[in-house]
């Protein structure tokens, strides 16, 4: 009989070992038979780890069996995982939004639009120069019309460069010199409308012909408060994992992209009244 090598036999030696160990049943009773094992399998690989590469292989020739058992099981984890994971993200979300409300809803200087009082609540992030953002204005609109008892809350989250932070601070420098629903709307309407880039000139173009003093709210724009207010925008869209614009946040939900206004107010028909 021809002599076997010594890696085959520590293969053969090995395989063995973890054949063992598989086929010991979790009981009670087998628990200690199991850690001898465990143990032995251990030591053994330690001593010669040449030898678990021949043995897994020999072992999956003589057992394809357990390919399909591992790759069963893999499965049915990540069903698992799949189940749980929406549920889980969907508390991670209300948690935060509950956690930063009287930032997201009351900030000192944001834009709100609609009903003051409104019963409900949409906020969206969104950016002066994002074509979509252009396009959602529509959908802001038909909610004023359609949607009576809704609050619309504006957040800048200037996220397409340097003229958009500028126009953004603009925006929110106009909320210090108390304008109208109807005056901050008309602002948004016919900044949103411009065609090419905007930028701190056309914001503050706007603001005169509407009757504002474009030098003060220039002044206004670098302050301290209206810097603080964009950071906080920033640091909401974060916490809320808004990192696109427009970005909604509708009862307990974020709503992400123009969605269009049938979309926002089938998200509404599902937040409950006060």
């Amino acid at each position: 009989m021809p002599k076997l090598s010594r890696i085959r036999i520590r293969a053969i030696t090995a395989v063995t070992l973890v054949a063992a160990a598989i086929a010991v049943p979790r009981t009670a009773q087998a628990e200690w038979q199991r850690a001898d094992i465990d143990q032995a399998i251990q030591q053994y690989l330690a001593a010669h780890p040449e030898a678990l590469g021949p043995a897994i292989e020999k072992y999956l020739v003589d057992h394809p069996e357990a390919v399909r058992t591992a790759l069963m099981a893999l499965i049915a984890k990540r069903n698992a995982v799949a189940q749980t994971a929406p549920a889980a993200a969907a508390a991670s979300v209300k948690q935060a939004i509950s956690d930063n409300a009287k930032a997201l809803y009351n900030a000192p200087l944001q834009t709100t639009l609609g009903a003051a009082d409104g019963t409900r609540t949409v906020v969206e992030f969104y950016d002066f120069n994002c074509g979509y953002c252009r396009k959602a204005l529509g959908d802001t609109l038909a909610l004023i019309a359609d949607e009576p008892n809704v609050r619309i809350v504006l957040k800048e989250l200037p996220i397409l460069g340097p003229d958009s932070v500028e126009a953004a601070k603009v925006a929110i420098a106009l909320q210090m010199h108390h304008p109208s629903a109807g005056e901050s709307l008309e602002f948004h309407r016919r900044l949103l409308a411009k065609k090419g880039r905007v930028d701190r000139a056309a914001a503050l173009e706007v603001a005169a012909d509407l009757g504002f003093n474009a030098g003060e709210i220039e002044k206004d724009a670098a302050s301290v408060e209206v810097n603080e207010a964009l950071q906080q925008n920033t640091r909401l869209a974060s916490a809320l994992g808004i990192n696109g614009t427009p970005g909604y946040v509708v009862g307990d939900s974020i709503v992400p992209g123009a969605v269009g206004a049938a979309g926002l107010k089938a998200h509404l028909s599902a937040v409950k009244e006060p």
